[in-house]
């Protein structure tokens, strides 16, 4: 499936931060979310068919699936790309959280 182009400017992390990062293990997953009203969605095609269920329905036949990409822009639907980052068993959303917490754990006692 092809994914819609996204500004990424905003992901860029220090190389600080990246060395701090590789010393306690935690790792970046990015996600991407779909937005249609005002609702998030993970999965783009869940978006797409909520999407359509609020269309009015057309008296000109059916509708023919068009392009991923050209669903997000008939629908309104628009991807957020967000970062996870996983220290131990935890998520988080702020790179500095998860160093915190892997500062705070590696502390000597």
């Amino acid at each position: 499936m092809a994914s819609a182009d996204c500004n990424e400017s905003n992901s860029a992390i220090s190389p600080e931060a990246t060395e701090e990062m590789a010393k306690y293990g935690i790792t970046r997953v990015p996600v991407d979310y779909f937005h249609y009203g005002s609702f998030r969605y993970t999965n783009l095609e869940d978006a797409i068919a909520q999407a359509k269920r609020q269309q009015p329905p057309k008296d000109s036949g059916p509708v023919i699936s068009p392009e991923i990409t050209e669903g997000m822009a008939k629908y309104g639907i628009t991807r957020v790309p967000v970062d996870y980052f996983y220290y131990g068993k935890y998520r988080y959303t702020n790179l500095e959280d998860a160093v915190a917490e892997a500062k705070r754990e590696q502390r000597p006692s």
